[in-house]
């Protein structure tokens, strides 16, 4: 059928002789607030549905301005229909509304009988923008224990080594006062009592550093683990497009009666998070990302696997080391956290490319017996 027959069919059907119908149709199923102010601020029209979202009837509304019906707030919402107003462009935003609720909000200029007006159209978005929140807060949490990891790390190395620079300076103070004269002990034991502090405060900073707060190991559900790491983040993964526009199916293979594992849970959590996120980086144009589980000889195997371009040969080796990362706003902490976390449990981790095409992470969890 061509695009004529098809104008055809739709002018010659119910609705489409009927435009009052058709919009009162769209307007009062349109999954959007939808209003329209004119150039003083005040309501001309509203649809059903925010009418009934926000409890207020549809005659309240018409001809009343924002600081009337929002006292406190009012004036925030008609500062932008204003620069749309004034500009003659669109404004695209993201509005608080009430009871922490986020609305993404078009605004655009709209003439009715040779008069400005305002008009919006707004989708409520709360549970997209706590999904980013949560996940922002994950990389946060992810970059905060690493990076306290790898710092403590190198002031670990750092406090060895001023150790024992400072034993050997004060074994070579020792000799120095078995040769000295008498009017040059007195200098060599002050000498000496410096040397014995520091090196005491040094020791201090090493089991400081040495005795960093964990979590407990504890023989754990592996299925309940990954459960909750997807929650964590199956809004980013499967409702959100890619940057491509592409669409993210996860699949998951997890049998339920797996043995427990060994694991500090949280940190757990956050690994398969964290790698089920750089799994969907790895796919712009969309593809399935799969998690799976399975006995491997005394541990339980699990995969993450993603249809992407794979991992350059050059990389593999780096993948976990500390700060190296391939992405424009990379921390490169995740899946060193990830390998430090493994190498505690006693598990092990690696990186393998898939064929025909994609990549996978491989972690192994110790059966707790």
């Amino acid at each position: 059928m061509s695009e004529q027959d098809k104008i055809t069919v739709w002018l010659s059907s119910p609705i489409g002789n009927d435009p009052e119908r058709l919009y009162s149709l769209l307007m009062s199923n349109i999954p959007a607030r939808v209003w329209i102010k004119d150039a003083v601020g005040r309501y001309v029209f509203v649809n059903p549905r925010l009418s009934s979202e926000l409890g207020i009837e549809a005659e309240k509304w018409i001809g009343a301005r924002d600081e009337e019906l929002f006292p406190g707030v009012g004036h925030v919402y008609w500062r932008k229909d204003r620069q749309v107003l004034t500009s003659g462009f669109p404004l695209i935003s993201t509005d608080q509304i009430e009871r922490g609720k986020s609305l993404f909000v078009v605004r655009f200029p709209l003439a009715i009988d040779g008069n400005d007006h305002v008009a919006a159209v707004g989708v409520e978005t709360t549970e997209q923008m706590s999904a980013l929140i949560g996940f922002f807060h994950l990389r946060d949490e992810l970059f905060r224990n690493e990076r306290l990891r790898a710092i403590g790390e190198m002031a670990s190395g750092l406090a060895h080594d001023l150790r024992n620079i400072l034993n050997a300076g004060a074994l070579r103070l020792s000799i120095l006062r078995s040769k000295a004269g008498n009017d040059l002990i007195n200098d060599v034991d002050a000498l000496a009592r410096s040397v014995n502090a520091a090196a005491e405060r040094v020791r201090g900073l090493q089991e400081f550093v040495n005795e960093r707060p964990q979590e407990n190991l504890e023989a754990s559900d592996i299925s309940i683990l990954i459960g909750e790491a997807i929650e964590m983040v199956d809004y980013l993964i499967e409702k959100t497009p890619t940057i491509r526009g592409g669409a993210i199916k996860l699949l998951r293979n997890i049998p339920s009666s797996l043995p427990k594992v060994w694991a500090f849970p949280n940190q757990v959590k956050h690994v398969f998070a964290n790698l089920l996120m750089n799994g969907r980086e790895a796919m712009p144009d969309g593809g399935n990302l799969s998690i799976e589980a399975k006995p491997v000889a005394a541990s339980i195997e699990v995969a993450v696997s993603d249809e992407g371009t794979g991992i350059p040969a050059d990389i593999l080796p780096k993948m976990f080391d500390p700060f190296f990362t391939t992405k424009d706003l990379g921390t490169g902490l995740g899946l060193s956290m990830a390998r430090d976390v493994m190498t505690r449990l006693d598990g092990a981790i690696r990186a393998e490319n898939r064929s025909p095409q994609g990549a996978a992470i491989i972690l192994n969890f110790p059966i707790a017996e």
